[in-house]
């Protein structure tokens, strides 16, 4: 487990998608490189799809970012529902497997070839929640609220919510209104605050992607979230950072990266859009986008998403925290979402 200061320890990150575009993978890249720098830690990814092409490419991400030497138990497995739609397999999830190194050998492998080998996803946000200090989680939802909304009807979930969770950040990209149930669910019954990231935050930053070619490549020559962007479409293109905006608020609540309403209520609307109605006794907010921040932000996402591999260590807590280490506490820390 990371220590920050004080040897507490770093939030925990819960990552679900569907993984139809690729700023998902790329969200998923930059809660690493965030992990590096200590923002957060990088607890389990999950699908709300059951294809399991993009778990093995998933899987593969998760080992090239913990290590070479990672064993199972180093790597959780990534979750994956038995049901649903499969929805399309894109090159981008098979492709970097076929990238050989000098040697020629192929540089990447798919370790997942059954079912067996992901895990279900309400099971794994249980287990990982379980293993975090109280308030020192946060969710990113990057897709259908699918998973979200079966969690809160699973035993026991919305006490472990409210106690581990600072917050959810969702990106309001093309899939979150693709389950309309599940996304007025989780709007209206989740348990802890909600902050709302609207597609036009994405669609005003787009990822620079001749960055995969120039900055992935000097960091790590073959990059695993580099190579699924080439093969994703053909290049050169930027693609809408809609889940990225999320993510990068997420682990760096405090940045200021953007301008974060008052309090209110998202709603979906009928036709997949949402609206949002400002009010005291709301428990959401949105995020604003201020103009002088883009480049910051458009920077930071290359230099987080194109990070070599922080191999996550285990640190001690310092010694003058030898005795509340002995006697863990909760993390009460309380951060503006």
């Amino acid at each position: 487990m990371q220590f920050g200061r004080g040897g507490k320890p770093a939030a925990g990150a819960f990552f679900d998608s569907d993984f139809a575009t690729m700023d998902e993978v790329l969200a998923v890249s930059l809660l690493h490189g965030m992990q590096g720098k200590n923002d957060c830690r990088v607890a389990i990814v999950t699908m709300s799809r059951p294809n399991l092409a993009v778990a093995g490419y998933l899987d593969a991400l998760e080992r090239f970012y913990r290590g070479p030497a990672a064993v199972f138990a180093q790597v959780p497995p990534i979750g994956m529902p038995t049901k649903g739609q499969a929805g399309e397999t894109s090159t981008a999830f098979t492709a970097p497997f076929d990238v050989k190194g000098p040697d020629g050998k192929p540089t990447y492998h798919n370790q997942v070839k059954r079912q067996l080998e992901t895990g279900d996803p309400l099971t794994l946000f249980r287990n990982y929640l379980q293993a975090q200090n109280d308030l020192n989680a946060f969710f990113v939802l990057a897709g259908p609220a699918t998973n979200l909304a079966a969690a809160m009807e699973f035993r026991g979930m919305k006490d472990l919510l409210t106690a581990k969770l600072k917050y959810l950040v969702i990106s309001g990209g093309n899939s979150f209104a693709s389950d309309p149930a599940a996304a007025k669910a989780v709007l209206k019954d989740w348990p802890t605050p909600i902050v709302f990231a609207g597609p036009e935050l994405g669609t005003a930053l787009p990822f620079p992607g001749a960055s995969v070619g120039k900055e992935f490549q000097e960091q790590v020559p073959n990059h695993l979230a580099a190579e699924a962007y080439k093969a994703f479409k053909p290049m050169p293109y930027d693609t809408p950072s809609w889940a990225m905006v999320a993510a990068l608020h997420a682990g760096r609540p405090n940045a200021g990266y953007f301008k974060v309403s008052d309090a209110g209520t998202v709603t979906l609307q009928s036709d997949g859009k949402t609206t949002f109605q400002a009010g005291a006794d709301g428990r959401h907010r949105h995020l604003i986008l201020d103009p002088g921040k883009k480049d910051t932000i458009l920077h930071d996402y290359v230099e987080l998403a194109s990070a070599k591999p922080a191999i996550q260590q285990r640190f001690r807590p310092p010694v003058a925290d030898k005795a509340a280490a002995e006697k863990p506490t909760a993390d009460k820390a309380q951060e503006k979402p």
